[in-house]
């Protein structure tokens, strides 16, 4: 596949659900210094809680779509011819690639595979870096997974998750190029592929859930602080400590 075509799908498969794009586009392309206005308060207002929310629906909906597209790949692969692979799993690949972009949107520093790993160390040891740039979608992200860090469950279940997804884009790069592997290992990548997928999809059952209860909300108890509060809090205290 030429690389202008791969440019064409890998921007097909970022575009976000139409009831989503306004507000992810609007939002992420403001220009305004994250903590020089008003100290990082934004971050509680009513539209960076919709951003975090269509931004999560985005990436929920499409990762479903991979999952399934995965599944269909690695059942129809054995019975094709080896030199059909790349076209089978040359999309996919773009595919599994624009998935970590939407991770992205709910994640500091996370634009592309190496990103990760990195990602992964940060929620296997519980302490989230500092934000990167002064772009305020990257403080609201950090923010968001020092939340998701403070659930022992959730934060074992995202690490899980980084450190799966970084194994299915490497195999899926490998079956890309299906025609320089040889026999054993084109049928060992395969094999590891369909295994790592059944393994992700375990993953994603518990952690989207966890995820949308978080990012929606739906476990505040009465009395405590909501979401957006708790958001803002720690926008303002990466601000204290940031030196733009």
């Amino acid at each position: 596949m030429s690389w202008p075509a791969t440019l064409a799908l890998m921007a097909m498969a970022l575009t976000p659900v139409a009831s989503h794009a306004n507000e992810l586009d609007d939002f992420a392309q403001e220009d305004f210094p994250a903590c020089s206005v008003d100290g990082g308060a934004w971050a509680g207002d009513a539209r960076a809680a919709r951003y975090l929310e269509a931004s999560f629906d985005d990436l929920d909906d499409h990762f479903d779509q991979l999952l399934d597209d995965l599944d269909a790949a690695t059942g129809a692969a054995p019975g094709m011819p080896r030199d059909q692979w790349s076209t089978r799993f040359e999309p996919l690949h773009i595919e599994a690639q624009a998935q970590i972009v939407r991770l992205g949107r709910l994640l500091p520093r996370m634009d592309r595979p190496l990103d990760l790993a990195p990602m992964s160390g940060q929620f296997a040891q519980g302490e989230i870096w500092l934000p990167r740039g002064g772009h305020h979608t990257e403080f609201l992200r950090g923010a968001l997974a020092e939340e998701l860090v403070a659930d022992p469950a959730t934060r074992e279940a995202m690490t899980g998750f980084l450190w799966n997804l970084e194994l299915l884009e490497s195999r899926l790069l490998d079956l890309k190029y299906a025609d320089d592997l040889a026999p054993d290992e084109g049928d060992r990548a395969l094999s590891e592929l369909g295994h790592e997928a059944r393994e992700m999809r375990a993953i994603w059952a518990a952690l989207s859930p966890a995820m949308r209860r978080l990012i929606f909300d739906e476990a505040r108890v009465e009395g405590a602080p909501s979401l957006s509060e708790r958001l803002e809090r720690r926008v303002v205290a990466m601000c204290e400590d940031y030196t733009e």
